[in-house]
């Protein structure tokens, strides 16, 4: 099948419509009286979220009030990706967890310190040490105010990076159960198309392109996540897991800012690996969309309960046509 160019498929994307949310039990696990949140798999329902509230959490994240339920003891954090924002990456999983009956975070790290809004909202561009302390001193308050020992994480992209150099170097490692990457580029990428995604960005947030470019010099991670870097090396120098860590794995053959994509795919005994296409060979999901796949999503769900575990249905996002 001819691969179609990023911009064609996020357009589809947005054209397709909301889907309905998959569930890993039937129907969700909803804390209380209170009825679910609305799911939307569409990508501009989040641009529009972003655009009315920038910077603000997503829909069903940081509830300080809820307490973990026996059924699901650890609560969700969830890491966003780079250059991203936390109700663009997690629009559609934030609600889906909480729907399903979790406790669900979100940050924003590695932010610009004093750029305005809505620049100011965009997270993971400042070095990957200090957003790993960022997301170590969040933690920290997520496991206070729940009681949890530990917490499970859900990250994408440089999110995953960026939990692990916190599981390594900054004593997360007996502070996580559960490690689910969307795609992660653990063995870095060789694509240097991070003008396209600041572009891409850009336009979806509806900024001007001059806005868009006072962002590309200020990147430190994105050099950061090339393949052969002195961050990777030093972060992979220990091995590629920690102990007492469930790692899963989610890409897509289709990823063109994790190059290969195959670098987001790891050997250990400790680790699951999934590729969306191994499920749904025609779906054209790309690097940007993964969280808003419902493939992706319905594996994120078995990854957290493998007791409700659930085969995910085959919707291609985009769609073929």
């Amino acid at each position: 099948m001819r691969r179609k160019p990023v911009v064609w498929m996020t357009i589809a994307a947005i054209l397709a419509g909301a889907l309905t949310a998959p569930s890993a039990a039937g129907e969700p696990n909803n804390p209380g009286s209170r009825p679910p949140y609305p799911v939307s798999y569409l990508f501009n329902d989040a641009v529009d979220a972003e655009a009315d509230h920038p910077g603000a959490a997503p829909l069903g994240a940081n509830d300080w009030t809820c307490k973990p339920s026996a059924l699901h003891p650890n609560p969700i954090v969830l890491v966003h990706g780079g250059p991203e924002t936390v109700r663009l990456d997690w629009g559609a999983l934030s609600p889906l967890l909480a729907n399903n009956g979790y406790c669900v975070y979100s940050l924003t790290y590695g932010s610009i310190p004093g750029m305005p809004a809505p620049l100011g909202a965009l997270g993971g561009l400042l070095p990957i040490e200090q957003s790993a302390q960022q997301v170590r001193d969040f933690i920290i308050k997520v496991r206070a105010a729940t009681g949890a020992q530990s917490v499970d994480i859900v990250a994408h992209s440089e999110g995953s990076l960026v939990t692990d150099y916190y599981a390594k170097f900054l004593g997360g490692a007996n502070k996580i159960d559960r490690f689910i990457s969307i795609g992660p580029g653990w063995n870095g990428t060789n694509s240097l198309g991070f003008a396209a995604l600041f572009a891409a960005l850009a336009a979806r947030l509806r900024l001007t392109p001059a806005l868009g470019a006072v962002v590309d010099p200020v990147c430190a991670a994105c050099l950061q996540i090339q393949t052969g870097s002195e961050f990777l090396r030093k972060l992979s120098a220990s091995g590629p897991t920690v102990p007492g860590v469930t790692y899963t794995n989610i890409v897509t053959s289709h990823d063109e800012f994790v190059v290969p994509y195959t670098s987001g795919i790891v050997q250990s005994p400790s680790v699951t690996n999934h590729v969306v296409q191994d499920y749904c060979p025609g779906d054209l999901t790309d690097h940007l969309l993964l969280p808003y796949d419902k493939v992706v999503a319905q594996l994120v769900l078995n990854a957290l309960d493998p007791s409700t575990a659930a085969y995910p249905t085959c919707i291609s996002t985009p769609p073929n046509s």
